[in-house]
């Protein structure tokens, strides 16, 4: 009969070996032929779901204000504006005035009166794009407005939670370490309570983790039901609509077409659609095909516990990049002005 001493050598034995034995095998093995790559991981599409850590910018607008002709970009808008057959003509009729030298005639009259026509109507195309941009831009900055709200609020209750917890578990702790060393102080009485102790000590260690991952799960802060009350995202998620938010046609139009300056089939709104799957510090976004995570974002179809921390930042990111390239169409505008003066040509 082995001792108990004995018995508990060979099961500390038995608990060692395995370790110990695998990491002698492994220094003394021989070299093992690199792994073969997997294709499903190495050439992964761009666009896979939260796999670009530091994006970059989704649209150029392709300008160069040095130029002598505008860009390409520029030219598909002024086409969309039905801009370019005026802008052209406002070309030859500046010429055509130049070589004129100031003379007084019927013809050079009405060429200036043509000039100054067609002048004013681009004017008023360019002012009403522009207004037609602004007013895209001033119900995006409304909705920021309302949902920086709500999630200040969120964020706010679960700083709160969080801090009570912690403080919670610093003062639980500390009183029960105080208790357990207090029972293992001996006494001519009552010469210890190692058992006591030992007892209150693990509830001392076990009180800390519990909180720590009830803090951890409140961390992501409250989760009610999602609001019924559709954004500016709806109309890019082809989701059900109201006419506070509808896109004017101008606008519209731009984010549904193929950048002209780029090798790509890829419409402006298809590629924003694009960036926000791939992009990382969007985690609560992972498919352009979930009617749930849509319905949220849009705020088309009310979700239990959609409304969330996650999803209001999620809402903010994505109308703050829409906001930035609809905003680009003003540089487009800007070279187009620059047309009406002289500056450039098309």
């Amino acid at each position: 009969m082995r001792s108990g001493r004995q018995k508990w050598a060979i099961v500390a034995a038995l608990c060692v070996w395995p370790t110990s034995c695998t990491t002698c095998l492994a220094q003394n093995a021989l070299p093992l032929a690199p792994p073969l790559p997997n294709p499903a991981k190495t050439s992964q599409a761009p666009g896979r779901a939260n796999s670009v850590l530091v994006p970059q910018q989704i649209l150029r607008s392709g300008i160069n204000i040095n130029s002598h002709g505008i860009s390409a970009n520029t030219s598909q808008l002024a086409a969309e504006l039905n801009l370019l057959s005026p802008l052209k003509r406002m070309q030859e009729l500046r010429r055509k005035i130049g070589q004129q030298a100031g003379a007084a005639t019927i013809e050079s009259l009405s060429d200036r009166q043509e000039l100054l026509e067609l002048n004013q109507k681009v004017q008023n195309i360019l002012v009403q794009t522009a207004l037609e941009i602004d007013f895209v831009l001033a119900e995006i900055d409304a909705e920021q407005n309302l949902y920086s709200e709500v999630l200040s609020s969120f964020q706010t209750s679960r700083d709160k939670l969080v801090a009570r917890i912690n403080a919670g578990s610093f003062i639980l702790n500390g009183a029960l370490w105080a208790v357990c060393e207090s029972l293992a102080i001996p006494a001519a009485k009552y010469p210890g309570y190692a058992v006591q102790s030992g007892i209150v000590g693990i509830a001392a260690g076990i009180v800390p983790s519990i909180a720590s991952g009830y803090a951890l799960k409140a961390y992501s802060g409250k989760h009610k039901r999602s609001e019924v009350e559709p954004n500016m995202l709806a109309k890019i998620f082809d989701r059900p609509i109201n006419e506070d938010i509808d896109y004017p046609r101008a606008v519209w139009t731009f984010l549904n077409s193929v950048p002209a300056s780029e090798a790509t089939t890829r419409t402006r709104k298809e590629q924003l659609i694009d960036r926000w799957v791939s992009d990382k510090n969007i985690p609560s976004f992972t498919d352009k095909a979930s009617a749930k995570e849509i319905d949220i974002i849009t705020a088309t179809v009310s979700q239990k516990k959609g409304l969330s921390i996650d999803y209001l930042t999620v809402r903010q990111t994505m109308l703050e990049q829409l906001q930035g390239e609809v905003a680009k169409m003003k540089r487009m505008l800007m070279e187009i002005a620059m047309v009406m003066t002289g500056e450039k040509e098309v």
